[in-house]
């Protein structure tokens, strides 16, 4: 493999991990302010949720030569909105279960999608490109591959070894 290439996995590594992160952050705060309790939204026994390290992914490649905040944030609802939809209905009708409700949302469509999350993940979305993505590419360019491609590869082998820890124990 060659530099550029270990460079640009590690980083959408590094991407995919600090995504799934804030997802959590934001899937225990929204369940914390909503109904006053702690509940673990994380997969497996980790603090991320991956829906979130895809959906970014996904948003930047889709969305990657757009450079208004605004129109990002359109971009953002509209796609993060009818990936939602799809998966809820996929969920429920492919393998039965229903993974969220929007029921005590206002705006609601079928408990499926709320305006008011849509908008959320939309400003998830310009949060993470204008700020945290910025900041990632900077860590990445200031350092050496070694450290950086080597501090990634630690954290995601973290994951894995704590997952496998837990599931044998």
């Amino acid at each position: 493999m060659n530099y550029m290439k270990i460079k640009n996995f590690s980083e959408l590594l590094f991407q995919f991990i600090t995504a799934s992160f804030i997802g959590w952050l934001y899937e225990i705060i929204t369940v914390y302010i909503m109904y006053n309790t702690y509940y673990d939204r994380g997969v497996l026994h980790l603090p991320l949720c991956p829906i979130y390290g895809f959906g970014m992914l996904m948003l930047y490649t889709v969305l990657r030569k757009v450079k208004n905040g605004l129109l990002y944030f359109s971009g953002s609802v509209i796609i993060t909105t009818l990936l939602e939809l799809c998966v809820s209905y996929i969920a429920e009708y492919k393998f039965g279960v229903i993974l969220w409700s929007y029921e005590d949302w206002p705006l609601n469509f079928q408990n499926r999608i709320s305006v008011i999350s849509s908008c959320i993940f939309g400003l998830l979305a310009v949060g993470f490109v204008k700020i945290i993505k910025p900041g990632i590419d900077s860590v990445f360019g200031k350092y050496p591959l070694k450290y950086t491609a080597g501090s990634t590869l630690f954290l995601a082998g973290f994951c894995v070894v704590w997952e496998l820890l837990i599931y044998f124990k």
